[in-house]
């Protein structure tokens, strides 16, 4: 004689019928807003998503870029003097400097690193000036704190 289902049995399988499917998760962001001030001449947003690929950043300065070559430019998040995560050579290919603004951007850089892991450090913009005849140093020209987005 066949046994009768329990009801547990019963109950998961209620339960199983009347759930909701799954949502899907919201992405994990995070935002860096620049801000003009003595010795800081970016004036923008970069705003970041958490993908499969890595992080993904959307942007663009109103102001601070003196040079039109996209080669001058470092974008990088910074734990103290430590490089977290170098977006340099992404937005050097995707910048459309118009001096002293950039045009709206948007690249993804390929890295293990989370938001989590750039949140609370600080996204720098730093400009190569020449000093002399071939000589040339880094002057950050932006600083932003990576802030919950």
């Amino acid at each position: 004689m066949p046994k009768p289902p329990s009801i547990l049995v019963a109950l998961l399988a209620c339960a199983a019928l009347t759930t909701s499917p799954a949502v899907a998760a919201e992405p994990v962001t995070a935002t860096a807003d620049f801000q003009e001030a003595l010795f800081s001449p970016v004036d923008g947003v970069l705003d970041f998503e958490e993908t499969a690929d890595g992080i993904k950043v959307k942007g663009t300065f109103q102001k601070g870029f003196s040079s039109g070559r996209p080669d001058d430019y470092l974008l990088q998040v910074l734990d103290n003097a430590t490089v977290i995560v170098d977006f340099s050579e992404e937005f050097r290919d995707v910048a459309d400097i118009k001096s002293p603004a950039v045009a709206e951007f948007e690249f993804t850089t390929k890295t293990k690193q989370k938001i989590a892991d750039i949140r609370n450090e600080h996204v720098v913009v730093r400009q190569l000036v020449d000093v002399a005849a071939g000589i040339k140093v880094q002057a950050e020209i932006g600083r932003a704190k990576v802030q919950k987005g």
